[in-house]
């Protein structure tokens, strides 16, 4: 790779013969920190939405034990972890950079890191979180924009209460009107009449049946009649439940999906609001009333003016080919832009072209990376956390959810609520800062609240998105927008260490989600957005294997074509002392046979396999039949097999053993490994022995794993 010449200290710096993680790895210790801090993730993982993300302190645990030898396996537990770390001189590689984990903890050991990734939005994520920022340049140029848009944009969000209070609109619940097949009466689709629960106090906030009208009411409480209009309401009796809309004038019940009309979303209207009162800071709630309503209207006339001349709202229509997900599509959705209403699109549209208009080119890169994430909260398929008074971003559930009451949010923001594009810059700052001053979390037993423990480290990385450039000195970080299974320009035996989180098969359709960024983020004309000149991020080029197409079986081929160029190339870059470490985990047999034979094209042996935390307790996605564990491949050239299984003087036995003896020791540790991430780890002990043991051929590798 033409990067920076490497003295003959760091020529020197090798991968231990043997490691920590092919002899005793740091299992227990990764994983009680995963276990918390899955539910809270350091600010520089919150700069923007990435999906399945894997933990900063899981990957830097590996990190150190893949550089520590093995007769060292206690340091982590005894302090190592916390103290600065200099890799100086080690090269990292991503192939599959995505939320930039891998590289954000190589970079904050002080070493050089590469992070490749086919998509662009995962790219432009992960230079924002490498690159070095000017405080007081970004400062500026939010002040800029703020001066010039703030107050644009807050006049769309401005009430009065009954009492004459003035307030600012923090949200605005609508509803889903939907016509009865039956009677065609047209009826608000509430799941409920319930806007938030407070359990500590034991109360929630309620609205009428028919007039919407607002009041506050014991927990205890299930049924109420309305002091304005003196109907009765049963709060949990909405005529939405489980996929079907049962008429309140008719009684007939329909599935909901029988009432999408294909051409056009569900039309919707807003019901109530939440509202901060100027005067106090305070939130109320508050029935729409039709001054709420006009407001709204002159806002969407005003988008209606402006969208004939304006440039930064996507026009680009969603894709059906290749589609893994029938939604966003199968509810109406044609265009990026349905998924907004009005007064969102003129208001993200006036943000948009402030930014653009932002003459410092890496505070204004900066700017629209929090715009962008910004974006998932305020658009139409949001909801409410009322528990918690809160919005709930798209994607939450990694997907196009469509809910039948949306949350629309205040773009520009208040000092309440989440996910307006002042909030998301400050989550910038706040990972800004972190990148200066890393720490990590020590829990103490008993305590509530982690230690913030400061390393020392810095991530001071100079960031290019091509080869060759100087850095004088300092470590440096390349990212790069291409496929894995050409590592163009990354010279043979050039990198220590591969540490990556390749794609898990069928899971999770990576460019479908990170589509409704891209079409707004090329717009903008960034110069360091790889994707300005791509309709959309390419769905057909990643390593997915798609479940809805009849070609099930050209798709699996695909992937483990794909994947194995991808680990082939690994290997060709990895020098022949390095280590590649992987993590994985799946339901399918399908999918491990995919893996396996990957592993087995490409060459790479598998030293060792062991089971890691990969979420915290409290994860949308942690039902009990999910898996909640990562297995973790350790993987070497066949150059440095033997040496690497005489030194390890230990021998596994079969698979159910192997597990078995897991499952204990994680039961002693207190951890508990469900059925089905025991399953997971059985698969990917016998990839282990497959890898070690095969070279011929890869074919019928499926009824191995079942």
């Amino acid at each position: 790779m033409a990067a920076p010449e490497l003295s003959d200290k760091m020529e020197r710096l090798r991968i231990p013969p043997v490691t920590v993680l092919e002899s005793d790895p740091p299992v227990f210790f990764a994983s009680r920190l995963a276990l918390r801090e899955g539910n809270s993730k350091k600010p520089i993982y919150q700069i923007h939405k990435w999906w399945a993300r894997r933990l900063g302190s899981v990957f830097r645990s590996i990190l150190l034990s893949a550089v520590t030898p093995d007769h060292k396996s206690s340091l982590l537990a005894n302090g190592f972890f916390y103290k600065k770390q200099n890799l100086e001189g080690l090269v990292l590689l991503d192939p599959f950079v995505g939320g930039g984990t891998s590289v954000v903890e190589g970079a904050k050991c002080n070493a050089n890191v590469i992070g490749v990734d086919i998509d662009p939005v995962a790219c432009f994520v992960t230079s924002g979180e490498l690159e070095s920022t000017n405080d007081k340049a970004l400062r500026s140029a939010f002040q800029g924009v703020e001066n010039a848009v703030k107050e644009k944009l807050l006049r769309w969000y401005r009430t009065e209460l009954d009492d004459g209070r003035k307030g600012t609109i923090i949200y605005t619940f609508w509803v889903d009107q939907l016509k009865c097949p039956n009677c065609r009466k047209v009826s608000a689709g509430h799941p409920h009449y319930q806007l938030s629960r407070d359990q500590r106090m034991k109360r929630q906030t309620v609205f009428c049946s028919s007039c919407n009208e607002i009041t506050e009411l014991s927990l205890s409480r299930t049924q109420f009649t309305c002091e304005t209009c003196n109907k009765h309401t049963r709060i949990k009796a909405g005529p939405i439940s489980r996929g079907a809309f049962t008429c309140p004038c008719c009684r007939e019940t329909t599935p909901i999906r029988s009432l999408v009309n294909r051409r056009r979303p569900i039309p919707q209207l807003p019901f109530a609001l939440e509202v901060m009162v100027e005067t106090t800071k305070e939130r109320v709630y508050k029935k729409v009333s039709q001054s709420d309503l006009a407001l709204y209207n002159k806002a969407k006339s005003a988008w209606a003016q402006r969208k004939k001349t304006e440039r930064f709202v996507p026009r680009e229509l969603i894709p059906k080919k290749d589609r893994t997900d029938p939604r966003p599509i199968s509810y109406g959705y044609k265009q990026y832009r349905d998924l907004f209403n009005a007064r969102q699109l003129l208001c993200l549209s006036i943000l948009a072209e402030s930014i653009s208009n932002v003459k410092h080119q890496k505070s204004k890169e900066l700017l629209a990376l929090a715009f962008s994430d910004c974006l998932a909260a305020n658009n139409m398929f949001c909801f409410y956390a009322f528990d918690y008074h809160k919005l709930t971003p798209l994607f939450g559930l990694h997907a196009y959810t469509k809910v039948s009451r949306p949350v629309e949010n205040n773009v520009w923001g208040t000092a309440l609520g989440r996910g307006s594009f002042e909030k998301c810059f400050q989550k910038l700052l706040r990972g800004k800062e972190y990148a200066k001053k890393p720490y990590e979390y020590r829990y103490s037993e008993g305590s509530r609240h982690p230690e913030r423990v400061f390393t020392g480290d810095v991530i001071n990385s100079v960031v290019h998105s091509s080869h060759g450039n100087q850095t004088n000195g300092r470590p440096y970080a390349v990212v790069l927008n291409q496929s894995s299974e050409r590592l163009t320009g990354i010279m043979d035996q050039s990198v220590d260490l591969v540490l990556t989180d390749p794609p898990y098969y069928d899971n999770l359709a990576y460019a479908e989600l990170s589509d409704f960024y891209h079409v707004w983020l090329k717009r903008l004309k960034l110069k360091k957005y790889a994707g300005n000149r791509h309709l959309r991020t390419s769905l057909s080029k990643s390593l997915f294997v798609n479940n809805i197409l009849s070609t099930r079986a050209t798709e699996h081929d695909g992937f483990v074509d794909g994947l194995s160029k991808v680990f082939s190339e690994c290997k060709r870059v990895l020098k022949d002392t390095g280590l590649c470490v992987f993590t994985f985990h799946h339901n399918s047999p399908e999918a491990w046979s995919g893996l396996a034979a990957s592993i087995l094209r490409s060459g790479f042996k598998v030293t060792n396999v062991f089971p890691v935390r990969s979420e915290g307790q409290s994860q949308f996605h942690s039902a009990e039949r999910n898996l909640k564990w990562d297995v973790v491949f350790c993987c070497r050239k066949p150059t440095m097999l033997d040496s690497v299984k005489s030194a390890k003087k230990k021998t596994h036995g079969g698979s159910e053993e192997f597990v078995r003896s897991w499952v204990k020791k994680l039961k002693k540790e207190g951890l508990k490994l469900g059925a089905a991430d025991a399953v997971s780890l059985r698969r990917g002990y016998l990839v282990m022995l497959l890898s070690q043991a095969t070279t011929g051929s890869t074919n019928q590798l499926i009824g191995f794993f079942s």
